[in-house]
This record gives C-alpha cells, structure tokens and sequence, in this order.
C-alpha cells in the first residue's frame, strides 16, 4: 500500500476554514470594537465634561464680590473670574496658564479641558469663569482603552483562528475517515464500500457518489481481470501446440530458407507465449488468487539455470554474465516459493539483456549479510531513462521499439511483495541496477 500524501498543515482546508473564520470573526469585532471604542470615550469625555462643569459651578457659587471672595485653587486647578457690570470687566483672578482668549466655551485641547459658566448675582451684575483642568488622566484612560482594543484584536483573531482550526477539524473529521478508508482499498480482492454517515448531508451525498465509483472499478476489475485469465487460458493451449509443431519442424531435414522462416515462426511463438504467462500472472496478482508453496531454494542454482535459458538471446546481443557470490562459501538457501521466484528472476534477466546495452556485461551479483541475501544485478543501458519512479508501474515502456507491454518490472515488484522480499531499483545513468533483498533465510520448513 502507498504511503498517504501529506501536505503543509497552511494548506489544509483546516488552516483555510480556521483562516476564513478568524477573518470573519476579526471584522464582527473590529466593527463592534470600533463602535464600542468609540461609546467608551464619549463616556469619558462627557464624565470628564460633567466633573469640569461641576467643579466650575461650585467654584463659581464660591466666589463673592462684596466682599470679594475667592476660593483658592486646588493642584492643577487653573480658572478665571471675571465680574461684569456695567459695560466693565473686572478680572477678579487669573492664574490660567494661557491668555483666556485661547479658552473659549467648553474649549478642548490635547492637554487641558475647559468649561466657561456664569452666574448672575442680585447686584445685577454677572459673574463669569472659566475653568481649565489638565485632560492627562482622560487621554490617559483613552490610550488604555487603545491598548486594550489594539491588543485584544490581534490575541482574538489567533483564538478564532485556533477555535476555526480545531473545530474545523472535528466537522472534517468524516471527511479524514474516506480518505483512510480509501487508501486501504486496492484491487487485491474485494473492495470494501465506505459507512455512510447517520445524517443526511453534504457528506452522506458524497460517500454515496464515493461507493457508487468503488462499486463501478471493483466490477471492471473483476471484468479485466477475468478477460485475462480466460484469454490467457484459451491462448496457452493453441501457442503449445504451434511450438512443438514449430519445433519439430526445426528438426526436419529443409531448405535454409525455410528453416529461417520456421526460426523466426518458433520466436515470435515463443515471445506469444511470454507475453500470454505475463497476462494471466498479471490477471492473477490483480485477483490476489495466487498459492504460495514454500519450499528450500538454493538461489545459485537458480540463476545459474535461468543464465542458461537466455544465453543464446544474450549472445546474440553480444553481452556476456558475471556472477559473484559474497562470500563463496556461504549457505545461499531461502525459504520461498520456487515458482514465483523463478518468474521473477527470469523478468529481472530478460529485462537486463532486452535493454542492456550491446557488447556489455551483466554484474549479478549474491551477498549474504547476517540473516539476510541480497540479489543484486546491474546492467549498462543505451537510452537515457526519464522517469525511474514509473519503471514498476504495469504498461509502462521506456522504450517504444522494444517490443513488450512493460510488465516485467511491474511483475517482479509484485512477486517480491507476495514472497515478502524486497525489491529496489536505483538508476545512474548509464548504469541501471535491480535488487532484491530476500528476508527469509535458512529457514527451513518443519516437517
């Protein structure tokens, strides 16, 4: 099974819906907090307003005039009185610290706030102030209001963008459960249909669609991989009977050019015949219908007898084999089963003299390290090869003007899987190197 894909967590529709969340959440408050803001400072201000206006009054009511009477300001009180009658202006007192024609009627600066009050008097005369107090502890207050808010913005889009994150993830939690469930599926038997949720939304509608598309590969599967097995069938028998015909014709007593065209009718035949095993092991590695029977296997002698079956189409590519054993005195035996291990092998060496290049050798080398052998076989290949990764997967051809259909190192990925071993290929241009690690060793079945 393929390991899952994973992605950048700033990529996941769990970092988006927390993002579009936090964003949506940051605009309700900075349009509430600007409004908020806004009524809190007018509060201030008219508190502010209302404490000057009062402390004015009482100032005013305060003071008399015959005989003058003036309280005496407080620490940081600054006013001035004023006493009209007559069409005159008598300035009773005076300690603002800027002309009184600055401070107008409830004049407001950034550092001071003033209030102007008059108080008519049975003389008939008109007591006039003007009160002035340092607005310090108002802007005060204000600029805590700012930090508080310019704060709290920033801390309450994180939260939201952690609350959008979590939550997010709870509701795309079913979500996580396909796609678990959809990796574990394969081709390899029966597909497993996903739970349809309890409640009926977006989801239900999406797992429905989900098993209806499992549903629809499983029966094409189950179609292909029956056409394969039933073609591969019904084309083994008529290709066996074609080449012992062929072959015992070969035998004959005919003209050369009639044996050069039976030769070349006995390999194209042959080649068939490859390519029909490849369809029904392919129909049966899909079905997962293969058995297994285990027995001791010394792999020496395996390759050595496989080396035989190819050396003529070796030859006729003009490359040689170097086999080397590490050490030369070990126990080469495994534990597996000897067919399977026999297809692989041969598609492992048919693939090296098919793409390898002419008058080359093949290195096929056995090193046994602890429990473990390692099959190891490197081969010089003329064409450049694009995409390495894509060399096991089934149909797929490098090279077009070989023939083939491009399962042999799709099949013996496959058989390593079903025998439990493990198969690699590294490629450095022009060097092209196959191994197989074979886990198994000297373990021999009990009788």
């Amino acid at each position: 099974m393929k390991k899952p894909v994973s992605y950048p967590f700033y990529t996941s529709l769990r970092f988006r819906f927390g993002l579009i969340f936090g964003f949506a959440f940051l605009c309700f408050l900075l349009i509430t907090g600007l409004l908020l803001y806004s009524n809190v400072k007018t509060q201030f201000e008219k508190s502010f307003a209302a404490r000057l206006k009062a402390q004015g009054s009482l100032l005013l009511q305060e003071t008399e005039v015959s005989p003058i009477t003036i309280p005496f300001p407080a620490s940081g009180e600054h006013f001035s009185l004023v006493y009209l009658a007559n069409a005159k202006a008598d300035t009773l007192f005076n300690n603002l610290p800027e002309p009184v024609s600055h401070f107008g009627k409830n004049a407001n600066s950034g550092l001071r706030r003033s209030v102007a009050l008059e108080r008519k008097l049975e003389t008939g005369g008109v007591l006039r102030i003007v009160y002035v107090l340092p607005a310090t502890e108002l802007n005060e207050d204000i600029r805590n209001l700012q930090v508080i808010l310019f704060l709290y913005f920033p801390l309450a889009f994180l939260a939201a963008l952690m609350a959008g994150y979590l939550l997010s993830g709870f509701l795309l939690r079913p979500i996580e459960n396909i796609v678990s469930k959809a990796d574990q599926s394969s081709l390899q038997g029966r597909i497993h249909l996903l739970e349809e949720p309890e409640v009926r939304d977006e989801l239900h509608k999406l797992t429905i669609s989900l098993n209806r598309m499992l549903d629809r590969i499983e029966k094409q599967s189950q179609y292909q991989n029956a056409f394969f097995a039933s073609a591969s069938h019904e084309l083994r028998t008529p290709l066996s009977v074609m080449l012992t015909e062929l072959q015992t014709l070969q035998k004959e007593q005919l003209p050369p050019d009639i044996r050069l065209v039976i030769s070349n009718q006995t390999t194209e035949v042959q080649r068939l015949g490859k390519l029909v095993n490849d369809f029904l092991l392919l129909s049966q590695l899909k079905a997962g219908s293969l058995t297994l029977t285990h027995s001791n296997v010394n792999l020496p002698e395996v390759l050595i007898g496989l080396l035989d079956r190819i050396a003529d189409r070796a030859r006729r590519n003009t490359q040689t084999f170097k086999i080397d054993l590490i050490p030369e005195n070990a126990d080469f035996e495994i534990y597996t089963d000897t067919s399977l291990l026999i297809t692989m092998l041969l598609n492992l060496l048919e693939n090296a003299v098919k793409h390898g290049k002419p008058d080359s050798a093949i290195v096929v080398r056995v090193e046994k390290m602890q429990d473990r052998l390692i099959l190891t076989l490197r081969n010089t290949v003329t064409n450049r090869i694009t995409d390495p990764d894509t060399l096991t997967h089934e149909f797929n051809r490098q090279d077009h003007q070989i023939d083939g259909f491009g399962l042999g190192l799709w099949i013996v990925a496959k058989l390593s899987e079903t025998i439990g071993a493990h198969f690699e290929i590294q490629y450095d241009h022009p060097h092209f190197t196959a191994l197989v690690t074979f886990e198994e060793v000297m373990n021999r079945a009990q009788s």
